[in-house]
């Protein structure tokens, strides 16, 4: 499993970085906004 893993990666190199980089953007701007709204809710 961990051979096919990295000859995914291998292949889709470019693809696993933009994902995990727009994933991570997704994720802090979500993070952002929610706190944001837990901040004016109080």
């Amino acid at each position: 499993m961990v051979r096919a893993l990295r000859r995914w990666l291998e292949a889709n190199e470019l693809l696993a970085i933009v994902t995990g980089v727009v994933g991570g953007l997704v994720v802090l701007a979500m993070l952002l906004v929610f706190g944001g709204y837990l901040m004016v809710a109080r």
